[in-house]
């Protein structure tokens, strides 16, 4: 059985015990209309059509680090990190809620002792790792969008960092846990996290080194 397929007949399931870890990790549920709208449902079905895409590629394509072929990935992970940074929800749970789908897929596979493709396991990763980069970037756009004093002379130096690091932590956890590859969008983006907090740095270095000067 190809994991497209897996998919389509276990769906219910998968939606199933993702929301139980979802529910586990933050002791509690979460409204149905969230994760029908923009959550782990959608998630499922548009994966499924990349799987399926992929599938009609010449075999001597498939497996290789392209873009996923269904773009409304990253477009509906974008909403669904938009949604969690609204009701108040954290970086790690964006990034954990993806991390969740896809050990609900692996879980069952080796429950139903359904092996998973190398060129299926690849695109799995591929659309979990773009949907990650772009919830994780729509949720930091969004929390630096309300930070006091945005509307005028922007973030402060620490807000700007805490909101990197934040960011880059939460990356780096689903590194450290093999959830995601170390190439793809998801490391993409911490390399620039990482580039922009260097900036702030020395940004900083310097304004404090012209203000001992000027004193």
């Amino acid at each position: 059985m190809s994991l497209q397929d897996f998919i389509k007949t276990n769906h219910d399931k998968l939606v199933s015990m993702t929301r139980r870890k979802v529910a586990k990790r933050n002791a509690g549920s979460r409204p149905d209309a969230l994760e029908t709208t923009h959550g782990v449902h959608l998630f499922l079905e548009q994966l499924r059509g990349a799987l399926q895409d992929e599938a009609k590629r010449d075999p001597t394509k498939q497996a290789q680090p392209d873009p996923p072929t269904n773009p409304d990935i990253a477009k509906t992970a974008a909403l669904h990190g938009h949604d969690l940074r609204q009701l108040g929800y954290s970086v790690d749970e964006v990034v954990h809620d993806y991390g969740d789908a896809c050990q609900a897929i692996t879980e069952l596979a080796v429950e139903l002792e359904a092996p998973i493709s190398v060129p299926d396991f690849h695109t799995l990763n591929r659309c979990l790792d773009n949907a990650i980069a772009a919830a994780v970037t729509a949720w930091t756009e969004d929390r630096e969008s309300n930070l006091p004093g945005t509307a005028s002379a922007g973030p402060s130096t620490e807000e700007t960092l805490q909101r990197l690091v934040t960011a880059s932590l939460a990356i780096f956890a689903m590194l450290h846990e093999g959830k995601i590859g170390t190439a793809g969008s998801s490391v993409e983006m911490l390399g620039r996290q990482l580039e922009q907090m260097r900036d702030v740095l020395e940004a900083s270095v310097r304004s404090g080194a012209k203000a001992a000067t000027n004193t």
